[in-house]
Formats: C-alpha cells, sequence, structure tokens
C-alpha cells in the first residue's frame, strides 16, 4: 500500500468516524425538550485568526482577546496579517421559577443586531445536566454534517479499495509480449546482415561479392523493417 492509499484510508475513516459519534450526539440532543431563556450578561470578545501559506502546506495562528486589545495585538505581531470575528458569549437565566438555573451559551447576531441583556429566546436543555444547553435548529445542521461526513468517507475508501481493470494488465502484457518479438526479429535481421558481410570478405571473385552485398543490403533492408516501431 503506497502513501497516497494509505493517507486516503485514514481521511476515509476519520470522516467516517466522526460522522458515526455525530450521528450519536445528533439522536441523543433530539430528545432534550424545549425552554425559555433570559439573556443575564453578554461578553464581546474577538476571535484573531492568521494563514500563512508555505509550499505544501499552511499554519495557522488563532487567538481570543477583548476587543479593545485588538488595534495593540496587531501592532506587536505585525509580521501577520490578522482577520477579525467578533464573539458573543452570553450568561443565561434557564427555565423558570425554582427550576431556573444560570448557564452560559455562544450568541449569535440576529441579521445584523448583536445580542443584548434582556434579550429572551429558546434553547433546549439536557435533563440531566440542566446547565448544558444549546440553541434550537441545531439538528438539520448537524444532519447535514454526519450524512456528508458518511458519504464522503465512504467515497474515499472505496476509491482506496477499488479494484484494479483486468484490461490494464492484459495490454501491459501484450505490448510486453510485442516488444519481445520485435527484438527476436531485429537480432536475427542483425544476424544475418552479419553473416552476408562475413562471406563477402571470403569471396576471391567480385560478381560474387556483388551478390553478397546485395544479401546484406537485402537483410539491412529487412531489419529496418523490423526494427520500425521498436522502442530502446
Amino acid at each position: 500500500m503506497n502513501t497516497t492509499k494509505i493517507k486516503v484510508v485514514m481521511i476515509g475513516g476519520f470522516c467516517l468516524v466522526m460522522a458515526f459519534f455525530g450521528g450519536k450526539d445528533m439522536l441523543k440532543k433530539g430528545g432534550w425538550p424545549e425552554v425559555p431563556a433570559e439573556v443575564l450578561v453578554v461578553n464581546v470578545e474577538c476571535d484573531m485568526e492568521s494563514t500563512a501559506h508555505k509550499i505544501v502546506y499552511k499554519t495557522v495562528s488563532t487567538a481570543t482577546i477583548p476587543c479593545e486589545l485588538v488595534d495593540a495585538f496587531k501592532t506587536v505581531h505585525a509580521d501577520k496579517q490578522w482577520k477579525v470575528k467578533q464573539k458573543f458569549t452570553g450568561t443565561l437565566r434557564v427555565g423558570t421559577g425554582a427550576d431556573a438555573v444560570e448557564a452560559t451559551m455562544e450568541l449569535n447576531k440576529d441579521g445584523g443586531r448583536e445580542p443584548q441583556v434582556g434579550d429572551k429566546l429558546t434553547v433546549v436543555q439536557n435533563p440531566a445536566n440542566p446547565t448544558q444547553i444549546e440553541r434550537t435548529g441545531m439538528t438539520g445542521a448537524r444532519l447535514t454534517i454526519v450524512i456528508g461526513g458518511g458519504l464522503l468517507g465512504a467515497l474515499l475508501l472505496y476509491l482506496a479499495f477499488k479494484p484494479r481493470r483486468r484490461a490494464a494488465t492484459y495490454a501491459v502484457a501484450g505490448n510486453v509480449a510485442g516488444d519481445a518479438g520485435a527484438d527476436q526479429r531485429a537480432r536475427q535481421a542483425d544476424a544475418l546482415i552479419a553473416a552476408a558481410l562475413a562471406k563477402q570478405a571470403t569471396l576471391p571473385n567480385q560478381p560474387a561479392r556483388v551478390a553478397a552485398a546485395g544479401l546484406a543490403r537485402e537483410g539491412r533492408f529487412a531489419g529496418q523493417k523490423t526494427n520500425f516501431g521498436r522502442r530502446n
């Protein structure tokens, strides 16, 4: 098994494993109940990312810092180009009455509006761990990831272990046999030329030498026809 095939097998296997655990997680969270929540605190941070492309690989540098420090961070690390993305983390009161708990969750902008204190939303809550919550509407995105990862992994493994076509093997064998026959005919022509030249040298009279020379030319011509299309 060559290096490329090993890499394809590893990537395909990784995709299948991720699809398996993603599907398992999706089934588990699919039974979580929906509960109301209210935003109590919003923390804003900035995710910094810089990508440097090399000849055969790339390096990615990341950092999460307070947004007010972005300009100073860029000045200190001026040798890289940085992409900045705001990250909103909210502290929420989940549930109502005596069963309410506080939990944290990453929040998203609603259109162009940033999350605000007092916003009302609906989350899904783990019955076994009330502080573990997640946004609603994640089932469709998770299902897409699971199906896509499973199909990609199966396709890569199929390509890695797909049997080779026998026709290609037969074609190679036929080419080898044809080359061997051409080489044999070329050697026979060379031997005929050598024999004619040797005979010419031993003949005493001129007409016989002319006849032998003609025979040598015929042998040379036959060798040229045989060598036509011959691969060295």
